[in-house]
């Protein structure tokens, strides 16, 4: 395992169990759509239970600890929902501007407050389901569970910003000079911010150490990562960038397919089957 795919594959799954632990039954995961892998970050409540969901279909379970595990899909599913009407409302908002060819970040400030409100409100919950889940599973189980996990990124290598942008170029097809225009402004707008290849050494690596103690008896989470802020405001932020930066260039056909994009973004994890 070299050390890029460790600190992608540690710091997607630190978000997985801090941003959202919802446990769902065993169903296979729907494809991801171009709109989902551009703003996938923004997502987890779609990506994330579907990596849990395959994890667990790995994991030799009793019928009781699933009947639980379903328990704790089905509350979970009704504690996220309000974290998905916000992330709809903010993409929706996001596509009325992208059409009209302008990006206002002042209309779209409320959108996100409310985003990080609903996110901030079903974290608590989510670590308590969390905890419930390692008390469930006995020290074989939790080792399979971290384990499926760590083979399902093996098998679906981290997907770079770069090359969700290429599948955007392609579906919104860009000509030379656009794709051109694109990729300078893309540079522009990761310029100043090299300090979050830091950050995300230090989140994967706390990462680490997080699934190193759910394989433990003894599972502790840090109170300080706990407690640290999930990034969304950042992510959205550059996603905004983005979109505010590729504007002008599309035109207004490319921008009503982007926007279109935008508004079929998928926020609700597939139902338990």
């Amino acid at each position: 395992m070299n050390v890029s795919w460790k600190r992608a594959l540690y710091g997607s799954l630190t978000a997985l169990l801090l941003g959202t632990t919802a446990c769902a039954s065993r169903a296979e995961p729907d494809a991801a759509t171009p709109a989902q892998a551009a703003v996938g970050a923004e997502a987890p409540e779609v990506a994330h239970v579907n990596l849990i969901r395959q994890a667990l279909a790995k994991v030799s379970l009793r019928a009781d600890q699933q009947q639980q595990i379903d328990q704790l899909a089905a509350q979970a599913a009704i504690r996220h929902a309000p974290i998905q009407q916000a992330r709809q409302a903010l993409a929706g908002a996001l596509a009325d501007q992208v059409q009209a060819g302008a990006v206002d970040r002042t209309a779209l400030k409320p959108r996100l407050d409310a985003l990080q409100l609903a996110i901030e409100q079903s974290r608590p919950a989510d670590r308590v389901a969390l905890l419930a889940l390692h008390h469930l599973l006995d020290p074989a189980q939790r080792n399979q569970f971290v384990d499926a996990l760590e083979a399902q990124f093996r098998g679906r290598p981290h997907e770079g910003r770069g090359m969700q942008m290429h599948k955007w170029a392609a579906d919104l097809n860009l000509s030379a000079e656009q794709r051109e225009k694109l990729q300078v402004a893309m540079r522009g707008e990761l310029q100043g911010k090299g300090g979050g290849r830091g950050e995300w050494r230090g989140q994967a690596e706390k990462g680490k150490q997080l699934f190193e103690s759910f394989r433990q008896d003894q599972f502790t989470i840090d109170p300080s990562f706990a407690a640290a802020p999930n990034g969304v405001e950042r992510r959205v932020a550059r996603f905004v960038d983005l979109a505010e930066a590729a504007v002008p260039i599309l035109t207004p056909e490319q921008r009503a397919i982007a926007a279109q994009k935008l508004r079929a973004l998928p926020t609700r994890a597939p139902a338990a089957q």
